[in-house]
């Protein structure tokens, strides 16, 4: 995979982008996606409409990648691409909180120490807040075109709407653990033993796609974070903002695999 950018080869990436790879990407969540939109129709779980929108921003966000990569005159796939491949996960996150309102909701509110009502309500709420952010952030990041004082404010804005997922995120995977283990402990539950087994496909992919959501949030904070801008020169610097390879690994893999947890009936 492509490294720096020393030729000027794509002024757009401040390294020389491979097509091959968001090529791939792009049909590979096209297929998740495929997938998950006849789940939803053959179970009628409409619930899940919220996975559909992420991974439609994944596939929307690749192709215009490919674009931006033989495109170079427009800035509008850059965006684009920039945009939909930092908010796609945040929607991803929303999904797991409704998810969770609905195994409250199911099993029994008293074992959690939020009300399954108020779930959705404060992390939806502070997850389209991160959204916006995220979505402000790489957009002025994406149009820059070279201007350090824009540079600098995307990455004030991206950082902390990252931030705040992270911190978000965090706080409700507490709360779900704690909600798994009170219920898993519950002399009261004991009669539902199988019902509560078969919710454990469920549990398992919670927690994959917690540390998932966690492991990339915290790999896109680490690279705006470490963003350097240097007046007169050409792009920022920073191994991770400079090199292709770390946002495949540590953002693409793990949100891909996000959704195929998901990949079974879920009511």
């Amino acid at each position: 995979m492509a490294d720096t950018n020393t030729d000027g080869h794509n002024s757009r990436y401040p390294y020389s982008p491979v097509t091959w790879a968001a090529v791939l990407f792009a049909i590979l969540f096209g297929i998740s996606l495929a997938i998950h939109a006849y789940q939803i129709f053959r179970y009628k779980t409409w619930y899940m409409w919220v996975m559909i929108v992420a991974i439609a921003m994944e596939v929307i966000g690749f192709i215009t990648r490919v674009i931006s990569i033989h495109l170079t005159g427009p800035l509008w796939p850059v965006i684009i691409a920039q945009t939909g491949l930092v908010v796609a996960p945040a929607f991803i996150a929303a999904q797991d909180y409704m998810i969770m309102g609905r195994v409250m909701s199911y099993v029994g509110k008293e074992y959690g120490y939020i009300n399954h009502t108020k779930i959705t309500k404060i992390f939806v709420g502070a997850d389209v807040f991160a959204i916006l952010t995220q979505s402000s952030g790489g957009a002025l990041l994406a149009g820059a075109n070279g201007d350090l004082d824009r540079m600098k404010l995307a990455q004030k804005v991206l950082l902390f709407g990252l931030a705040l997922q992270v911190i978000t995120f965090g706080i409700f995977a507490f709360v779900g653990i704690a909600f798994d283990v009170r219920s898993s402990r519950s002399p009261a539950l004991r009669v539902f033993k199988e019902e509560m087994k078969s919710m454990r496909k469920l549990w398992f992919a919670f927690y994959v796609g917690s540390a998932l959501i966690t492991a990339r949030s915290i790999y896109r904070t680490v690279e705006f974070g470490d963003i350097k801008f240097t007046p007169g020169a050409r792009d920022a610097q920073g191994y991770t903002y400079t090199h292709e390879w770390p946002m495949y690994a540590f953002d693409s893999i793990p949100i891909f695999v996000r959704p195929c947890t998901m990949h079974q009936r879920t009511e």
